[in-house]
């Protein structure tokens, strides 16, 4: 958080948050720390992850989602809600819409696991997704599955 107590953060304006060259991974709220972590992880088996905090939705910053695209070519969205009609959906259709010509691969979507989100903090972490789920998903886009 910044110190300035009359500081604003910006509507309509995404935070590249972690540059990176392979691949970009945009989330908000509290998917932004898994993003991160998964980030750590893949930096040590030389995957460079780029991540950009949305921070609003509506307005979307489409135009920082873009410029980053055409440097890595490939977006993976998280979010913790469900798949169907989720912030992922519009995002895959923007990147089409906007960045087809830059994209190699297709894509991603890390979501929440489409069932009633369960009140038991174990049930719970099975059900949204973890830095591991999101390292998971950016190995497999970039073929380099472990085992």
């Amino acid at each position: 958080m910044p110190d300035d107590p009359e500081y604003l953060v910006p509507l309509g304006r995404a935070k590249v948050v972690r540059p990176g060259t392979d691949v970009t991974v945009c989330a908000f709220s509290i998917m932004v720390e898994k993003a991160l972590a998964a980030a750590e992880t893949l930096a040590a088996e030389d995957i460079d992850v780029e991540v950009i905090d949305l921070r609003t939705l509506r307005p979307l910053d489409t135009a920082t989602l873009v410029d980053s695209v055409k440097r890595t070519n490939r977006l993976i969205s998280v979010e913790e809600g469900w798949p169907v009609a989720g912030i992922g959906a519009e995002l895959a259709a923007v990147m089409m819409e906007q960045a087809f010509d830059w994209l190699d691969a297709p894509v991603v979507r890390v979501t929440g696991v489409d069932v009633p989100l369960p009140y038991a903090a174990n049930l719970e972490a099975l059900a949204l997704p973890q830095a591991e789920t999101i390292a998971v998903a950016v190995r497999r886009m970039l073929g380099r599955e472990r085992g």
